[in-house]
């Protein structure tokens, strides 16, 4: 059985529907798998039990996955490899908050299931009364960007540690958003267009905001020594 493609034009790069029409595209997915790899250096040099670092090393395979994800859909461009690029990338940002409520602002469970309940109800919401291809289909991070500031002011009125950093992972977040907004905008100007921008900040963000985590994590580990 085979698989209709669905990508075909959703990007600068993409002009036919053959497997490496996005080579720009597919290749800088490495960016993910590569921070990945160095977080996991990270964790294994920290040498903490599995139960006290659980999430830290899922969002790391997370990471991994997005990339692997999103390669597949820029090269094989169908409904599965679709789900195979958006499914880990929900997973990521669901498991960060969960890990930043609880590392980080240090919440009460229940304080952490309802602001999980009120983000995914918020995102729900505005998906569904947003067109799905506003900003290039950027309107899908719109609520993550959003949230991304709201902690950076909680870090910020707080006056946690992790501001400045998470500020700077923000910033970037930002500016990737733009390229992958733009990237259809300017096809007749810049063929190669400027998706694979996206991939390269959006990689470098994560593997910051992940660092925000594992920073704290140590710094925990030095206050309980």
């Amino acid at each position: 059985m085979t698989h209709a493609r669905v990508a075909v034009t959703h990007y600068c790069e993409r002009t036919s529907d053959l497997f490496w029409a996005e080579p720009i595209n597919a290749v800088t997915n490495l960016i993910f798998v590569l921070a990945a790899a160095v977080l996991i250096r990270t964790l294994r040099r920290m040498n903490e039990p599995f139960y006290q670092v659980w999430d830290l090393w899922l969002i790391t395979v997370l990471l991994s996955a997005i990339g692997i994800g999103s390669f597949l859909w820029h090269t094989l461009a169908n409904s599965w490899a679709e789900l195979a690029d958006v499914v880990p990338i929900s997973l990521f940002i669901t498991l960060f908050l969960f890990s930043f409520l609880v590392r980080i602002l240090q919440f009460r469970m229940a304080w952490v299931v309802f602001w999980l309940l009120f983000f995914h109800a918020v995102n729900f919401y505005l998906l569904s009364i947003l067109p799905s291809d506003m900003l290039n289909g950027s309107v899908f991070y719109l609520p993550t960007w959003i949230g991304l500031w709201v902690l950076v002011v909680n870090c910020k009125i707080i006056d946690l540690k992790c501001g400045n950093r998470l500020i700077i992972a923000a910033s970037v977040f930002t500016i990737s958003l733009v390229f992958r907004t733009v990237d259809q905008t300017i096809c007749d100007s810049w063929p190669l267009g400027t998706h694979f921008l996206w991939h390269l900040l959006n990689g470098l963000t994560l593997y910051l905001v992940m660092n925000v985590l594992l920073i704290n994590k140590m710094r925990y580990n030095q206050t309980e020594s």
